[in-house]
């Protein structure tokens, strides 16, 4: 087991912090076993388990908080999936077409 994977598995702890909630909870337990899918292509894109699962500062939506949280990850009508670029994306299929929402992994937002 590699130390990314290790670390991912690590994550259940984070459930223990008060700011995680049930619809985060729920987010995470999907987002796991994605991310456990595309393990070798997180990593190879540069992402970190510390990134994937950050918990901001403040209460969720608000601050930093990683895309492991998400409440994408519980809505039934969206698909996440890997961009070409390392991010990662989820494609939300509404009656008039799709709508992509990416993370990127670059931390600058101005670019």
């Amino acid at each position: 087991m590699s130390a990314f994977e290790q670390e991912l598995e690590a994550t259940g702890e984070l459930l223990k912090n008060e700011k995680i909630s049930k619809e985060l909870a729920r987010a995470h337990a999907r987002s796991l076993a994605w991310f456990r899918q595309n393990l070798a292509e997180l990593e190879a894109a540069g992402w970190s388990v510390d990134e994937l699962y950050r918990i901001g500062t403040l209460s969720f939506p608000y601050s930093e908080w990683g895309p492991g949280w998400l409440t994408l990850w519980n809505n039934e009508k969206c698909s996440p999936r890997l961009g070409r670029r390392g991010e990662i994306e989820f494609v939300l299929h509404e009656a008039g077409g799709d709508v992509v929402q990416s993370c990127r992994l670059d931390k600058s937002y101005l670019s």
